[in-house]
């Protein structure tokens, strides 16, 4: 048998029906506007992310621009702290040289000064010895004369530190000279000592 359901069950039936839709659709607006606020706070920050990204490259290119600015206005001055630290290398050279060659020459006359303090001691001794036979033999001598001519003092040194270079030995040199051994060792003996300072130095 069919049973013929009343005007106010299907009444109520739709009423119920209607308010789950009604709830159904509200739920449904929710959860859309929830995906839009989503995608609108995502496309805002975005947005955000994109004017920093801006902000940064704007940052970037200021910092690059500046350091181009500062390296354009070192360039010349390295430049010219190289040009002087060439030229003060170059001076230091210079004077490294003319001191040497003021201590070589300063050397050389003190080696002379030397020699001749020696050979003035030897003229005093052999003229003491003189005076002391004229007076022992009481004979009337004329004073006593130097024959041979002195050769040049600095050519006999550069001669002396020459022959020294070469090896040879201060008797070889004494003889090949005619000069007395501790003049010729004099000399070598002040030429080592100076080379030594120079070289300490």
């Amino acid at each position: 048998m069919i049973q013929v359901f009343s005007i106010e069950f299907f009444a109520a039936f739709l009423f119920i029906l209607n308010i789950f839709l009604v709830f159904l659709l509200i739920l449904f607006v929710k959860r859309v506007n929830r995906r839009f606020n989503r995608i609108s706070i995502n496309q805002a920050d975005i947005s955000d992310a994109a004017e920093r990204i801006n902000l940064d490259q704007e940052a970037d290119r200021a910092a690059v621009a500046s350091a181009r600015e500062v390296t354009e206005l070192l360039e010349p001055m390295i430049a010219a702290s190289n040009e002087a630290a060439l030229e003060f290398d170059q001076l230091i050279r210079e004077k490294k040289k003319i001191s040497r060659d003021l201590n070589e020459a300063l050397d050389s006359k003190i080696i002379s000064i030397n020699l001749l303090l020696s050979r003035a001691g030897a003229l005093q001794k052999r003229l003491e010895e003189q005076q002391y036979q004229i007076r022992n033999s009481q004979q009337d001598l004329s004073p006593p004369t130097i024959s041979r001519k002195e050769p040049d003092i600095l050519d006999q040194q550069n001669q002396i530190i020459d022959l020294y270079y070469q090896k040879m030995d201060i008797n070889t040199i004494a003889e090949r000279l005619s000069i007395p051994k501790g003049e010729v060792r004099l000399v070598i003996d002040l030429k080592e000592k100076f080379v030594a300072m120079e070289q300490a130095q």
